[in-house]
């Protein structure tokens, strides 16, 4: 009421400097980003209209100081200290201005200024320490907080920042001291109880953590912000069941909290109970004004499921309107990362990282990110950042194992992945690893052990049972590699990747029957398979059985005119004759009848640009394809080199550089990697890639080009 009738007096008299005052302290009490923003456009029109409102001249300048710009907070200071040279609070912010400049012995002159005239005042005497520690003078820190203690000794503000010093000087004993005593003064402040357990998680004493936040619960029977730190310590601890269990007892206390339910709507997008969240959202996404967490969320929830292309605008859009929203940066930087855009994907990462440093998600993104761009020291950091952050966190381990391995950092990597498996044995890619990094020293039956153990806690891990064939054949033992990839499926006889596996052996065996028999189980499992059908239509070349192979697949079209799969496997066969138009409608009409069928996108889109078709048409299939396979490297060379033919050099490059990493042995994919580094202005990366890939066949499709590109360099 207060707020909307002060607005109805700035209507009538805009030139009211009061009023404008006064509606940005009511703005500054609601708190909130929203209400932070009018509170300073309040406060500065306040200050323009009467630049004599001291109160203001220090609000404003604290809002800069907020956003981190010291210089324009400090001219707010200078204002009030020209009126009044003795006002505690205009040396105060001069103070913290000149200290957020790096101007640390001017800045404490200030604040002993402040505190000589107002020597009642708390907050300096944290501020002064602060500035100490940062000057590494602990003797004069702890020194000024005793001064203030010895005058207020009951000051929950002074025992805690006490309390936290000690913890910074290893004196942990005595810190863990203060913050009991603090929680003894005022048992009914949450946030007591909240620093005492983030003490005790900050020394690994979950079982005391978990026991202070079961106290305020028990304290606290009926409120829901105990059962949400409860669930947030469970997460953290990564006991999901206990979790669910407090965040929804939290909404079942309180159904109108908007902390409540948020916390339980992001619990289920985090674990990706996709309609869970989408039940507690639905209510609130019908309501006229949607709250920016809201809309984080139903953009979370889209991205979630598969949608990328239609999530990424309403990220955008959220940031737009305020910029300071790091989970919106967080999920647009995956959004990006999915889509195969790494430059994007580590800007709005970084950006999020500076929003929000502490939290570990999106350190491990943003790891992740840095491998794919080939940045693996950066990597190591903010993957020892979210350890760090969280200890018990075995995905950032895993992360850090991983970027080790790509910076050929094997001692380390192996030392963390054993680790890993020390903690946790039954840990399948901590083993994979182990086995990757024993192949490199040359350790076969090790390696194969390790490959083992992986698929023992993971029976579909299909790159370990992949690791183990190919140590087996680079043994000469050909029937065993079969034999155990039969085996396998035995244990996991609904998994399409084994029979893909499986009958690429046996092609490799010229057992042409039981290839051919593998590739369609695989594809009877999952018709989206694109490697199924590379290597069926390769099968069939190699048999000579191509015009047997599409009279037996048009039969089957007369009987069922609308089956995608035949569709698709008479478009490989056509473009395996060159019939490009037969091919393309064969694409088509597999994406008439099944729209989110990505390997004809994908081959469709391909076919386009190598052969004078519309590139944004092609653009808009590759892209397609890429949201719903975005791991499949196929796809992104398909469009990496339609992003080559557009002159977008930084994109190609980027989605050409993981097609590569993924399909190592393809010399037709190292050449498309190769002309866009040419192109991007990297000569001696494209040199590298291009001679590599004509060592690997000197006549695939484009050799001729590489050649004369490689003569030009």
């Amino acid at each position: 009421e207060a707020l909307i009738e002060l607005k109805n007096v700035v209507q009538l008299d805009p030139k009211d400097a009061k009023a404008y005052h006064q509606l940005a302290l009511i703005h500054l009490k609601l708190g909130g980003m929203p209400d932070l923003q009018s509170a300073f456009g309040e406060l500065t029109k306040a200050v323009e209209l009467d630049p004599s409102i001291q109160d203001a001249q220090l609000k404003l300048g604290e809002l800069y100081l907020l956003s981190q710009q010291p210089q324009a907070a400090k001219r707010h200071a200078e204002v009030v200290l020209i009126s009044s040279p003795y006002h505690p609070k205009g040396h105060l912010l001069r103070g913290r201005s000149l200290i957020m400049e790096k101007k640390l012995e001017k800045g404490i002159e200030e604040l002993k200024k402040s505190l000589e005239l107002d020597p009642d005042n708390e907050q300096v005497y944290v501020d002064l320490a602060r500035a100490y520690l940062i000057l590494e003078k602990p003797e004069e820190a702890e020194d000024i907080l005793d001064q203030g203690l010895n005058k207020k000794a009951n000051s929950p503000t002074l025992i805690l920042a006490k309390g936290e010093f000690y913890l910074l000087q290893g004196r942990n004993t005595e810190a863990e001291a203060l913050f009991q005593e603090v929680l003894v003064l005022d048992p009914e402040n949450d946030g007591y109880y909240v620093k005492l357990a983030g003490y005790y998680q900050t020394t690994q004493k979950w079982k005391e953590a978990e026991e202070v936040y079961q106290r305020l619960a028990n304290h606290k029977p009926a409120s829901e912000i105990p059962q949400i730190l409860l669930g947030e310590f469970y997460t953290f601890m990564g006991d999901v069941a206990k979790a669910a269990v407090h965040f929804q007892k939290g909404v079942e206390l309180n159904p109108k909290s908007d902390p409540a339910r948020n916390s339980l709507i992001n619990f289920y997008l985090d674990n990706q109970q996709w309609h869970e969240a989408e039940k507690l959202l639905k209510p609130l996404l019908e309501t006229k004004s949607k709250s920016i967490m809201t809309m984080i969320f139903e953009a979370r929830l889209i991205l979630g499921r598969g949608n990328v292309d239609e999530a990424i605008p309403l990220f955008q859009a959220i940031i737009k309107d305020d910029p300071t929203q790091a989970m919106a940066h967080q999920y647009l930087g995956l959004a990006f990362a999915k889509k195969n855009e790494t430059v994007q994907a580590i800007q709005e990462l970084t950006e999020a990282k500076e929003l929000a440093p502490q939290v570990r998600g999106v350190r491990k993104a943003l790891a992740v990110g840095l491998m794919a761009e080939g940045s693996y020291k950066m990597a190591i950091e903010e993957a020892q950042m979210a350890i760090r952050l969280n200890p018990r966190d075995v995905q950032a381990v895993e992360i850090l194992g991983q970027a080790y391995f790509g910076e050929k950092d094997f001692s380390a990597a192996k030392k963390v992945y054993q680790a890993i498996i020390d903690q946790i044995p039954q840990d399948a890619i901590a083993h994979f690893h182990l086995g990757l990094i024993d192949q490199q020293d040359k350790r076969v039956k090790e390696a194969i052990d390790h490959f083992e153990e992986a698929l023992k806690y993971n029976p579909d891990f299909v790159q370990a049972l992949s690791q183990i064939a190919n140590a087996r054949l680079s043994m000469g033992e050909e029937q065993q590699a079969r034999e155990r990839v039969q085996q396998q499926i035995k244990r996991s006889p609904k998994n399409p990747y084994f029979y893909n596996l499986l009958g690429r052996l046996s092609m490799q065996a010229k057992q042409t029957d039981p290839a051919e028999k593998a590739f369609k189980q695989a594809l009877a499992l999952n018709d989206q398979l694109q490697d199924s059908y590379i290597n069926l239509a390769e099968l069939y070349h190699r048999m000579n059985r191509v015009d047997e192979a599409i009279m037996e697949y048009e039969r089957l079209l007369d009987k069922n005119p609308k089956a995608a799969f035949v569709h698709m496997i008479l478009g490989i066969l056509a473009e395996q004759r060159n019939e490009v138009e037969k091919a393309q409608q064969h694409y088509r009409k597999t994406l008439e009848i099944s729209p989110e069928f990505a390997p004809a996108a994908n081959n469709l889109a391909w076919l386009m640009a190598e052969n004078g078709g519309n590139l944004d048409e092609a653009l808009a299939h590759a892209e397609d394809a890429l949201a719903r396979q975005g791991d499949n490297p196929y796809v992104a060379d398909t469009l990496g080199w339609i992003y080559y033919k557009k002159n977008a050099h930084i994109k190609a490059v980027s989605l050409l550089g993981e097609a590569v990493k993924k399909l190592p042995e393809n010399p037709l994919v190292r050449y498309h990697l190769g002309m866009a580094l040419f192109k991007k202005g990297e000569p001696n990366n494209a040199k590298k890639t291009l001679e590599f890939a004509l060592k690997m066949s000197p006549t695939f499709p484009g050799a001729e080009e590489a050649r004369t590109t490689l003569e030009s360099l």
